[in-house]
């Protein structure tokens, strides 16, 4: 069977306040006692398998869970009795297919399961009727344990036992807004593996192969798209919200905003949520922007600085943000408004679709204007201002994308042959940016630092001569071949 559920971290400044509301809905407590179970090379971890035996109150149960999508898992629970079994017991799962070719690779000899870590959780569980719905609410205190080191567990996690999706988001929204509990993605099988392995950052998520089919129409396209995105996205902000994160984390969230951002624009034309996609994307570019200069400055220290050391800069480090620029990352994807824009295109994403026209020819129409639009750049692009030119750098990401999104519904050897094409447009684009944003950062430091004037020079320089990359780049990308 498969489950929807959603987790939530609660603040440490509300945790008091949170427990007493919680405990005025009169819930039952369980005790809860898990092991869960790996191979020594973590085969499981590597395909995001959880495999644990757990004591319920009395009772001893089995459950292996694996990821659907975005918020859905496949979980299969058996129960064992109430003695605690010696061993895993696999049989029971290899008269499925599927889950036999997830399983195989723990079926060698030489490949046993081992103890990975532990969780003891007190649980406090109710039932909360929607409608026709049935959400179990469930709130989790306690700790896990790995190689003689603990990690707390304080979270809630809202199950949609029966029903409809919508319902399970409406019982969320008001301890949101109430107790500011942020979206967290990263399970307790994740926490413990992390734990375990001494890991202080969780993996990083890229982004996943797309297949949208010819009969879709423009809602159920957009849908999947969003989905998609999303499993690009909540796995990296969880681990941004939590603490647990490295710059590339930072980078590709920022990728999974600007592929949403890029959908809506391109894919929501013809769609029911037309009239919500323009709000989506205001609020998502805010996002953005919050985090944006975090990521710029690491872009610059990886690639930029590097190059202006080898110019013989007198400066080899980026001039120091000011007061007013600095923004603590994490606090951006833990405020209401960020977990409530989340809990939005989740709700969309997952909803049923709604009528709507088929998606190829409308689809056609606006690559083609994209692609035009780019090509007219051609002969406009030395007379404009940098402003300008950050625009065709964002319509350019924005093709991308939408080439990428719709690939499967045309010619793969054609979609590659268009690609290969916009690519270098798009890295020397990208290029001049990063130019641009540090021509900035050093603008404002010359005063202090009179050496600046050296790089702003040879700023200056580097993009005169990447223009004409550019320019070479638009004529390159005009000849290409449409594939749609």
């Amino acid at each position: 069977m498969s489950e929807i559920e959603l987790k939530f971290q609660i603040p440490a400044q509300k945790h008091k306040a949170f427990r007493l509301a919680f405990q005025r809905k009169k819930p039952e407590p369980v005790q809860l006692q898990a092991k869960y179970f790996d191979t020594a090379d973590c085969c499981l971890q590597q395909r995001k398998i959880a495999l644990r035996q757990r004591l319920e109150n009395h009772t001893w149960m089995q459950t292996l869970k694996a990821p659907k999508n975005a918020i859905e898992r496949i979980e299969i629970e058996s129960e064992l009795g109430e003695q605690e079994p010696a061993v895993i017991d696999l049989a029971m799962y290899l008269q499925d297919a599927k889950l036999k070719k997830l399983l195989e690779p723990l079926l060698q000899p030489q490949n046993p399961l081992q103890l990975q870590f532990e969780t003891r959780v007190q649980r406090q569980r109710f039932i909360q009727k929607i409608a026709d719905s049935e959400i179990e609410l469930a709130f989790d205190q306690g700790e896990i344990i790995a190689s003689q080191r603990s990690a707390p567990v304080n979270e809630i996690e809202f199950e949609l036992k029966q029903g409809d999706i919508r319902d399970l988001i409406q019982a969320i929204l008001p301890w949101i807004k109430k107790y500011h509990i942020w979206l967290d993605s990263g399970s307790k099988a994740l926490k413990g593996q992390m734990l375990q392995q001494s890991c202080s950052a969780a993996p990083v998520q890229y982004q996943s192969a797309l297949k949208l089919n010819a009969a879709d129409d423009c809602d159920t396209a957009l849908k999947k798209i969003i989905a998609n995105c999303l499993e690009h996205l909540l796995p990296n902000s969880s681990a941004i919200a939590s603490g647990q994160f490295s710059s590339e984390h930072v980078h590709q969230t920022r990728v999974a905003i600007r592929r949403l951002r890029s959908a809506l624009k391109t894919f929501a034309f013809e769609s029911p949520a037309v009239s919500k996609a323009a709000l989506w994307q205001q609020k998502l570019a805010d996002l953005f922007r919050q985090f944006g200069a975090t990521r710029d400055r690491d872009a610059l220290s990886e690639s930029f600085m590097p190059q202006l050391i080898a110019a013989g800069s007198p400066i080899v480090q980026l001039p120091l943000l000011q007061e007013t620029e600095a923004v603590n990352i994490p606090d951006i994807f833990q405020t209401p408004a960020t977990t409530l824009l989340l809990l939005e295109l989740i709700e969309f994403a997952y909803s049923p679709p709604q009528k709507s026209p088929k998606l190829k020819k409308p689809l056609n129409k606006r690559l083609h204007k994209m692609h035009a639009h780019i090509c007219r750049a051609q002969t406009q692009f030395a007379h404009m201002q940098d402003a300008e030119k950050h625009q065709l750098r964002k319509r350019v990401k924005t093709l991308r994308y939408s080439v990428e999104f719709a690939s499967s519904l045309y010619s793969k050897t054609k979609v590659k042959t268009y690609l290969k094409a916009l690519k270098p447009l798009q890295d020397n684009l990208g290029r001049f940016n990063d130019l641009s944003v540090a021509y900035s950062l050093f603008e404002k430091n010359t005063q202090q630092q009179p050496e600046a004037w050296f790089v702003l020079g040879w700023i200056t320089a580097e993009k005169q001569q990447l223009e004409k990359h550019i320019v070479k780049s638009l004529k390159h990308f005009s000849q290409a071949q449409p594939f749609w």
